[in-house]
């Protein structure tokens, strides 16, 4: 595995913002463990820091470190669904991840695109949103990026990308045996329904 795009692990460990491409669209990013870059996202964006940010986790030993946490049931469900294009709303019952929870600890919605190359190798977890303005298109491209928002952050640009917002499904359900929520149907509904069901967990619309 190649070593992540020149400068970006230090940027993020010194406060800073990126924009990052994944398996959809481009989205701003910093580092889950840095509470500066944490304060700059929410800022650069005008979220309020009441609302919650996924955690995207670029790197394989991330997401097994994230996986390990949840209960069996829970956990093979995400297992079956990451890395792709898909966010998991899942338990957070130690508080890694309270960083991205906004006014609702306890959950996080865990991110991790299907990425080739070097920034597949960021070893850093990382609270992220969608490169836009509030109601805003999703972006595939740097160009589609808000000027506002392009200028203030480093950018790792990866090309054209597909284009759809990752689908967002709430798998707290599933350990009390009733069906996941599908929140946003992303890409593919139909292949995410699929691949829940080879697991035994059924899929409800949000």
């Amino acid at each position: 595995m190649s070593a992540p795009p020149d400068g970006l692990r230090a940027h993020l460990l010194a406060g800073g913002v990126a924009l990052v491409p994944t398996d959809t669209v481009y989205g701003l990013a910093a580092a889950l463990d840095v509470p500066a870059g944490v304060t700059a996202l929410y800022a650069l964006k005008g979220r309020p820091r009441a609302q919650p940010v996924q955690v995207l986790l670029f790197h394989p030993r991330l997401l097994e470190e994230a996986l390990a946490a949840l209960d069996p049931v829970t956990g093979a469900a995400a297992a079956a669904l990451l890395p792709g294009p898909v966010t998991c709303l899942v338990p957070d019952p130690a508080g890694r991840y309270t960083a991205a929870a906004g006014d609702s600890p306890g959950t996080v919605g865990l991110r991790a695109p299907r990425m080739e190359g070097a920034i597949a190798a960021l070893d850093l977890p990382l609270v992220a949103t969608s490169a836009n303005h509030p109601g805003g298109t999703d972006p595939a491209s740097v160009g589609d990026v808000p000027s506002d928002l392009a200028a203030a952050v480093l950018t790792v640009d990866a090309g054209a990308l597909p284009g759809t917002a990752s689908a967002v499904v709430d798998l707290r359900p599933v350990p009390g045996g009733r069906e996941a929520v599908l929140v946003r149907p992303g890409p593919d509904p139909e292949a995410l329904r699929a691949t829940l069901a080879a697991v035994g967990v059924g899929v409800r619309p949000g």
